[in-house]
């Protein structure tokens, strides 16, 4: 089967020439290339991504040299893995993207989801950041859940060592046989039908995180566990292999859970087979508790879209629903080594979230200023919907509203030590409820501040 019309019809031009750029040098090279796993999958699908991987049967190393020298990029390599990778903070090219979306269109009523019947999403632009090549390869695991020995193989051997079938295609590249599938899993005929299907029996037990990476692809595509691969799961997870994993690999699964674009489907289907309770058992996945992670995922990109330039931890906002009490969020922190910071926002939120809804907006500021942007939007998630005016207007404008007077003008006037930040409060307060201009809130600090110099002076 030749996939070149695909290619065609559903990458930008660029993506096509820079693979067959990499073709043509491979060739000349006395290898041949292919690019394989996610890319392929998802270019089937009708939803590409320009995670670009590259397999070569050959020196990877030497051939990845060549072309960052080629592209004056910069090279990381990975001897014992037999890879590399290439970054460059400009592309020579600029490439036309598809915005990353995963939202499948198919009939709910179907038994067989024909590939046929996804939508295809054209992208926007981009600069394309990083190709990975990598030299076929087969594996060795000397121990269950550690990182595999490799060595040079085929590309058929290199795809019989992935994790399901549906990551284990491949697209040649070489000038001859541009376009050419390769898929000795039948990988194309299991996204035909929407199963997740894992290539061997040891598969979980010489890589438990392929048990969450199975939850991921089966949420993310609304696909099934192939019923011999759930069985294998559940074994998996009986013979207790999770634990084998180090907390850093468990926290890195999650994460990338969490980093979906719904991540509370995976999470509840955690929960149902089992695995969640043994990967972090303070997690509480109810209904209830996971309704408000819906919610704030849905304020945490509302957040985003409005300001595109403020930076927060995504992936901790959304557990923070998830942990029900302060000892599970000290438990959770330790577990998987999170810092005081987070540990602290945790339990400002269970504190915050006490506390009733206020009316004013200084009111607002008080009960919501102080918590970190992860836990207010959080606790956003739990009191309303993203549509709600008020929190729309806390985030949009209360939130960074600052009085028009400064510490030195309170100064200027004789006040000193804590009665400066007594006076700003009081400002604060009267530009947030009652739009006090410059003199106003001057006048309502400095007699904020005098008062609470007389109380301290007894």
């Amino acid at each position: 089967m030749n996939l070149t019309k695909i290619m065609q019809e559903r990458l930008p031009k660029e993506v096509i020439s820079l693979l067959l750029e990499i073709g043509n040098l491979s060739t000349q090279k006395g290898m041949t290339s292919y690019v394989v796993g996610g890319f392929v999958r998802d270019l089937l699908l009708g939803v590409p991504t320009l995670d670009i991987d590259i397999i070569v049967e050959g020196d990877s190393i030497a051939f990845a040299k060549e072309l960052a020298k080629l592209w004056e990029a910069e090279l990381t390599i990975h001897e014992r893995f037999l890879t590399a990778t290439l970054n460059w903070k400009q592309f020579p090219q600029t490439l036309s993207a598809l915005e990353p979306a995963y939202t499948i269109a198919h009939s709910k009523s179907q038994k067989t989801k024909h590939l046929n019947a996804y939508t295809p999403i054209r992208l926007q632009t981009f600069m394309l950041a990083r190709i990975d090549i990598a030299t076929a390869r087969k594996e060795s695991y000397l121990q269950p859940a550690i990182l595999p020995e490799v060595e040079p193989a085929t590309i058929f051997e290199d795809l019989l060592r992935r994790d399901f079938s549906i990551n284990a295609m491949a697209i040649c590249i070489s000038p001859d046989r541009f376009g050419e599938l390769v898929d000795p899993m039948k990988g194309h005929e299991d996204l035909k039908h929407g199963l997740i299907r894992v290539l061997h029996e040891r598969s979980f037990i010489d890589d438990p995180t392929r048990i969450f990476r199975a939850v991921r692809y089966e949420q993310r595509f609304d696909f099934k566990i192939e019923r011999k691969t759930l069985k294998l799961i559940c074994q998996a997870r009986d013979e207790s292999v999770l634990t084998k994993l180090t907390r850093d690999r468990i926290k890195h699964e999650l994460w990338r859970i969490l980093q979906e674009r719904n991540p509370i489907k995976p999470i509840g289907r955690l929960k149902q087979l089992g695995i969640l309770m043994l990967i972090a058992p303070e997690i509480k996945a109810t209904s209830k508790r996971l309704e408000w992670m819906k919610r704030t995922k849905d304020w945490l990109c509302w957040f985003a879209k409005n300001f595109p330039d403020k930076t927060f931890d995504k992936e901790w906002a959304l557990i923070l629903p998830l942990l029900p009490d302060e000892n599970s969020v000290a438990s959770f922190c330790q577990r998987f080594q999170l810092g005081k910071v987070e540990k602290a926002s945790g339990v400002a939120l269970l504190k915050a979230k006490k506390r009733q809804t206020p009316k004013r907006p200084s009111s607002w500021v008080r009960w919501l200023n102080p918590l970190p942007l992860e836990a207010a939007l959080a606790l956003a998630g739990m009191r309303a919907i993203v549509e709600d005016q008020n929190w729309q207007r806390y985030f949009l404008q209360w939130r960074w509203v600052r009085p028009d007077i400064t510490g030195d003008d309170l100064k200027a006037q004789g006040i000193v030590g804590n009665a400066i930040a007594i006076g700003l409060q009081a400002a604060l307060k009267a530009k947030l409820d009652k739009n006090a201009s410059f003199d106003k809130q001057l006048k309502v600090a400095l007699r904020r501040a005098r008062q609470f110099q007389k109380l301290a002076s007894g």
